[in-house]
């Protein structure tokens, strides 16, 4: 409703008063006077019994000097019988930066309109004469406070709109004293530049009946904080029946109010002084209702988690978080709230700077985690201490993954209380043994926010160790003490190494196969060759220190070997014993000719003495050239006119071998 209501369809003329003397209008301006019939279509019961003790002063278009319209103005008013009488009075569209003083002398009048002008400032000691004002509007001026004292006294006033000024302050005892400005119920301070709130709001909502709550509209503002600089002491067994309007200002949470305003209650009281009642299958508040739609800069984090929580559980989110939609983070911008899980409001946290260089600490309280994300950090070693989380029962989540850099995973006292350790993707080549019993510590409770109580309640969770995709070849035996079957690891993606040494390694894989690690059978060899890509689950201790083919090998060579070395000694045998065996079994396995092939006019060449000649050298001759060999002879082959050694230099080199008849005879020569 605005003043400007009362000024439709006036009739135009020079104001005609019914008083006993004829008072000029001020130059360049209209004067209205409105009749009572349009009067009480527009405004409200009030204005009824006025009469035509109105006056409205337009000077919309007109070149007006402002100086000489207060003056002017001063003169209009001061005819006794119209102060005494009028109602009402519009002063609108003029360069007027004061309300004239003539205007702080009509103590009788009801409606005060002082609409589309230029006043920076509403005078002290002014409106405190107007005990009967009603209505009270000074809109679309260039007023940039609302200062202590200035409606004191103004019991009757029930309307008063101030909206699209540069209002940025207000005295902190304008609307806060409960028992000042008992009749007021509607205050419009829509855009203005106000930038905090004080709870005065509520207050006037105490004096309130709950079927004509108070309406205050302090929308399009620049609100982004609720103070209490009066220092209200919050009693929420005293009702407040208000309706409060801060849309579209830049408010981050709804919780700012209860901190802001330092409401000491729990949250379900919260809603209990919004007094709800389902009303034709509608939520309504029929207590104390703020609305905080459209706010430029809300914030979706954990800060209202539990407002929210309890409002989707008694399902009256829709109605509580109506039209609110997230500012921040960028991943929610636009999302109605109260369409968002609750495991995605968190908060970011720094904790004075503790969180780790190149990290992000984020709290998440509707599981009640920690999150440290470090991952790609270029971490060359974990931090030796984390900050401190900002509510108890709450346990890490702690991402080091992606950090190259890190080779060796250290133990540190941080393990025990993290659900989920992920070191997965980095170059990690050693963990030390006692981070595996720091793992064995780690926590198995997840604490999670119940909607219905708002306590934390725990269930049971199996904690998470991610050491996937690093460069682990082998682990300490000394492992194999840590019962770690509670605990969910992720191994694979690693160069295994399948040796003998490291054949306990197999019975370790399935002891954690039958705990909470049930994907361990991704975990594969990478050496030996003959092993690379098979399952560690699904090998055994032999095959780790066991080649078959190798085995094979080993018993065809050491077959062979055997059975060579045996020839051999039975060569070696044979041959030292040849002479016998010739001898008895005319046995000569030696007999053979290795010259087969070679190009020499005998196979042999016989020398003996010319006195064995006859009978046993020609014999010989004979007997060997009867089986097939070709025979040097001295006495027929040499060549006459040669000298003896000559022939037998030849001759023993034209034969493939040569045969000596070693005799008495022969050695005497």
């Amino acid at each position: 409703m605005t003043a400007l209501l009362i000024l439709v369809s006036y009739t135009t003329l020079k104001a005609t008063f019914a008083t006993t003397s004829a008072v000029d209008c001020p130059q360049m301006c209209d004067c209205y006077s409105p009749t009572p019939t349009e009067l009480i279509n527009n405004v409200n019961q009030h204005i009824r019994g006025i009469s035509n003790n109105t006056l409205a002063v337009d000077c919309t278009g007109r070149a007006v000097n402002g100086s000489i319209l207060a003056q002017e103005l001063d003169s209009l008013l001061s005819d006794d019988e119209l102060t005494e009488n009028l109602a009402l009075l519009s002063i609108s569209n003029t360069p007027l930066t004061q309300v004239p003083m003539s205007v702080c002398r009509l103590s009788n009048l009801r409606f005060l309109i002082l609409d589309d002008n230029r006043l920076s400032r509403l005078p002290d000691n002014c409106f405190t004469n107007m005990t009967a004002l009603v209505w009270l509007s000074a809109s679309r001026n260039n007023i940039t406070e609302v200062q202590d004292g200035l409606f004191d006294g103004l019991s009757s006033l029930e309307e008063l709109h101030l909206s699209e000024n540069m209002i940025a302050s207000i005295g902190l005892r304008v609307f806060s004293n409960p028992n000042d400005l008992s009749n007021l119920w509607v205050i419009s301070l829509e855009n203005n530049r106000l930038r905090s709130l004080e709870p005065w709001p509520f207050i006037r909502g105490l004096q309130r009946p709950q079927s004509v709550p108070a309406y205050i509209i302090i929308r399009s503002n620049l609100i982004s904080e609720f103070t209490n600089a009066i220092q209200w002491q919050f009693n929420y067994s005293h009702h407040s029946y208000a309706k409060v309007d801060v849309t579209m200002n830049y408010i981050k949470h709804l919780s700012d109010i209860l901190h802001g305003w330092k409401w000491n209650l729990p949250i379900a009281e919260w809603y209990n002084v919004m007094r709800l009642e389902n009303v034709d299958l509608e939520i309504r508040s029929r207590g104390f209702k703020v609305d905080f739609a459209w706010s430029y800069s809300f914030q979706c984090d954990c800060y209202d988690v539990d407002l929210l929580a309890l409002a989707k559980h008694r399902d009256i989110s829709n109605y509580i978080f109506k039209g609110i939609t997230c500012s921040q983070p960028s991943s929610l911008a636009n999302q109605p709230i109260n369409q968002v899980p609750l495991i995605e409001l968190v908060c970011d946290y720094a904790e004075a700077g503790r969180c780790p260089y190149g990290c992000r600490c984020v709290f998440r309280p509707a599981n009640s985690t920690f999150h440290l994300y470090c991952s790609s950090a270029n971490f060359t070693s974990l931090p030796f201490d984390l900050p401190s989380p900002p509510a108890t029962h709450t346990n890490y989540k702690l991402d080091f993954s992606s950090n190259k850099l890190l080779r060796r995973l250290e133990n540190r006292p941080y393990f025990a209380n993290a659900s989920v350790l992920d070191v997965s993707d980095c170059a990690v080549e050693f963990v030390d043994p006692n981070a595996w019993r720091e793992f064995a510590t780690m926590p198995s409770e997840l604490y999670v926010l119940s909607a219905e109580t708002l306590n934390l309640t725990f269930r049971a969770v199996a904690p998470a160790v991610f050491l996937h995709g690093n460069k682990i070849e082998s682990l300490s035996s000394h492992v194999t003490r840590v019962n770690l079957t509670p605990i969910r690891l992720t191994l694979n993606d690693n160069p295994w190494k399948c040796s003998c040494d490291n054949r306990w390694m197999v019975a370790w894989f399935r002891s954690l196969f039958s705990g909470a690690s049930s994907n361990v059978g991704d975990v594969l060899c990478a050496s030996p060759p003959r092993l690379e890509g098979r399952s560690i689950l699904q090998s055994d201790e032999v095959e780790f220190c066991v080649n078959p083919p190798m085995r094979v090998l080993k018993v065809i060579l050491s077959s062979t070997l055997s059975a060579a070395a045996g020839l051999l000694v039975l060569g070696f045998a044979v041959y030292r014993l040849r002479v016998r065996l010739y001898r008895r079994w005319k046995f000569h396995p030696f007999d053979r000719d290795e010259c087969v092939g070679e190009d020499m006019d005998y196979d042999v060449f016989f020398c003996c003495s010319s006195d064995d000649e006859d009978p046993h050298g020609i014999h010989i001759v004979e007997l060997t050239e009867s089986i097939g060999y070709r025979v040097c002879y001295h006495e027929r082959d040499f060549l006459p006119g040669e000298l003896i050694f000559d022939n037998m230099a030849q001759s023993i080199e034209r034969s493939k071998r040569t045969v000596c008849f070693l005799s008495s005879n022969f050695l005497q020569r």
